[in-house]
């Protein structure tokens, strides 16, 4: 009786025309936790780059991660979210300790994102030192998202409980929370409602031939792509759309589809042609400059994040496994995913609908397989997911004709409605109270490997570090350190990441050789059986954007430095450095150069210490993380 009375009170609630409103306020309540929570990691660079005033060392400006015209609207459109365009970049990226000396000469990451980029430098207009007030400004843009996300689910499906069950997953997903909480991922949220309104819009257009919505259809897709590349998921739907929903003729349905394809041609011309994109490295694959590349990506990246939004286990935790863990993980990632096609397949076979947010989900994938598998690049995918999971669950709930009538194939499915409907409610609502600590726990971690220690005034010193566990960071020490108004070293430089037992020998007064004991310097100890994730493992994912696998080194080649020139003294079959040579432009002994190095501890955490430059001739050995 008490549960009877309970869904008659959802499904009046559910059916009211001000639920979209009140959910998009709830949304916004579930995250108010996160008002104070700071800054974090790109953050903190994104400050350097949209205050008017310099607040690290000029060394350190001169490139698209911090250009000279920092703090100008111009400059804050073009360059927010680029690090590097050119070689010059890259050099000067290498010149100030930024990369490390192994960073590929030809490594491009530039993301063009003026319109996200014109909202985080109003904030910095008009609220530049309150954090607060810009994690408070993501939030109106959550609570946006899941207001329109909740009309479409009603557009899509009617008001009914299906669709209101579909838009409270969706504001619950555990996927959403760190990309609401990270200032940041703001871009995300931007495209997400620029996407959603565009899909409304060419549905309108479709549905009841209003030409002013087939008008704004496109120049809101142009709108999400001028926040994020992820934008392009929006074709994903309109492909889905007139795959699946509309009527038209054939002719028709493509011709719907040309508005959309020509923006994204248009965008993505103009994006070419202003140096964006990436290249050079392993982290992050441009498909239209490494299409073979991408394409095996996708291979391996879609199937862990569909797993991932299914499943309570992110699919970020898949590059902090071993390789033989990854392995053993891709086994059971198989065996769930088709047991759920299996189990909707009754569904899609009957329900166009459902097939349009199947199809939807799936091609959404696709855009994020370019980078390594995160949960936070979900968000698109789960509109469809989420939509199919309601109409899956409420037409078990309904007896739809579509639901097997053997108890042999019902008992299954209602199992799998069953956990899928515990991981995303109860699952999900817990793992978004247990996120904060999470986060606040992993930016700890990652913070101490550019912990520098007790360190005297740096202002005026080379730091140097023998043994760095994670070079990635390195691009936001200095403007950490700014941040937290600690002295900013003149420079920093990463000799190896150190994921090796090492011997460091002095062979002269003014020179350094590390040799790898175990392995290339630039590889991990994959040997482990240990299922358990690693923080080292993510070190290592980190390191694959300056440099991808396709780039071997070569015995005797070198890198040629302001303070150092490095040479690489034999590599291994794959081409990655076995020992490496540095030859300082003044002694180790100098005291303007403070040695550190890293100390390892289970599961990937560790701080430095004070590291003692041996006697010429003398060697020291340093221990690896296993």
């Amino acid at each position: 009786m008490r549960f009877g009375r309970l869904a008659h009170l959802f499904r009046r609630a559910s059916t009211h025309r001000l639920f979209p409103f009140a959910l998009g306020l709830l949304a916004i309540a579930l995250m108010l936790s996160s008002i104070g929570d700071g800054f974090f990691q790109d953050d903190l660079v994104h400050r350097a780059h949209l205050l008017k005033e310099r607040v690290v060392p000029e060394g350190y400006y001169g490139t698209p991660l911090l250009p000279t015209d920092a703090g100008t609207l111009t400059g804050a459109m073009r360059d927010t979210f680029a690090v590097t365009r050119s070689r010059e970049d890259v050099s000067h990226l290498k010149e100030s300790g930024l990369f490390p000396w192994w960073t590929s000469d030809d490594l491009r990451i530039s993301n063009w994102r003026p319109l996200t980029a014109l909202t985080h430098w109003l904030d910095y207009r008009l609220f530049p030192d309150s954090p607060a007030l810009m994690h408070a400004h993501n939030l109106l843009w959550f609570g946006a998202v899941v207001m329109v996300v909740t009309v479409l689910y009603r557009r899509m499906m009617g008001v009914v409980p299906a669709a209101a069950l579909a838009a409270l997953l969706y504001m619950i997903d555990e996927s959403n929370y760190f990309p609401v909480w990270w200032v940041a991922n703001r871009n995300l949220l931007l495209a997400l409602f620029f996407s959603i309104l565009a899909l409304l819009c060419h549905d309108r257009w479709r549905q009841h031939g209003r030409r002013d919505c087939g008008v704004m259809a496109p120049l809101l897709l142009l709108l999400a792509l001028l926040s994020t590349e992820a934008g392009i998921a929006t074709f994903a739907y309109l492909f889905a759309y007139a795959l699946v929903i509309d009527r038209g003729t054939r002719l028709r349905r493509a011709l719907s589809l040309v508005p959309a394809a020509v923006v994204i041609a248009g965008w993505r011309i103009v994006y070419n042609a202003l140096g964006h994109g990436a290249s050079g490295g392993g982290f992050v694959i441009d498909p239209g400059r490494e299409p073979l590349a991408y394409a095996l990506a996708v291979l391996e990246r879609a199937p862990l994040l569909l797993m991932g939004q299914c499943a309570p286990l992110p699919a970020d935790t898949y590059w902090m496994m071993s390789e033989y863990a990854m392995g053993q993980y891709l086994v059971p990632v198989y065996a769930f995913l088709a047991l759920v096609f299996v189990g909707v397949f009754g569904l899609l076979r009957r329900d166009r609908v459902s097939r349009f947010w199947f199809t939807g989900m799936l091609l959404c994938v696709l855009p994020v397989c370019a980078t390594v598998p995160m949960n936070r690049n979900l968000l698109f995918a789960a509109i469809g997911a989420f939509g199919l999971l309601a109409r899956c669950v409420t037409g078990m709930f309904a007896g739809d004709g579509w639901v097997p009538e053997r108890r042999m194939y019902r008992v299954p499915l209602w199992m799998i409605c069953i956990a899928l409907l515990f991981i995303h409610v109860p699952v999900a609502l817990g793992g978004r109270l247990w996120s904060r600590r999470m986060f606040a726990f992993s930016g700890e971690v990652i913070y101490s490997t550019m912990e520098l220690g007790e360190a005297p005034n740096l202002s005026d010193k080379t730091v140097l570090l023998v043994n760095a566990p994670n070079p990635f960071l390195f691009i936001a020490m200095p403007h950490l350190r700014s941040y937290e108004g600690k002295s900013v070293p003149a420079l920093a430089r990463v000799l190896v990441p150190g994921w090796r037992p090492l011997e460091v020998t002095r062979t002269g007064e003014n020179t350094l050789m590390i040799r790898s004991m175990q392995g290339s310097l630039m590889s991990v100890d994959e040997s482990s059986r240990d299922m358990r994730p690693n923080f080292l493992y993510m070190y290592r994912t980190f390191n694959t954007l300056f440099r991808g696998p396709d780039e071997p080194f070569h015995a005797g080649q070198r890198v040629e430095l302001p303070d150092l020139a490095v040479e690489v003294l034999s590599v291994d079959d794959a081409g990655s450095p076995t020992a490496v040579q540095f030859d300082f432009s003044r002694s180790l002994d100098s005291p303007s150069l403070h040695w550190l190095q890293w100390h390892w501890k289970p599961f990937g955490l560790g701080s430095y210490s004070p590291f003692t430059i041996p006697a010429v001739g003398e060697t020291v050995v340093i221990p690896g993380p296993f």
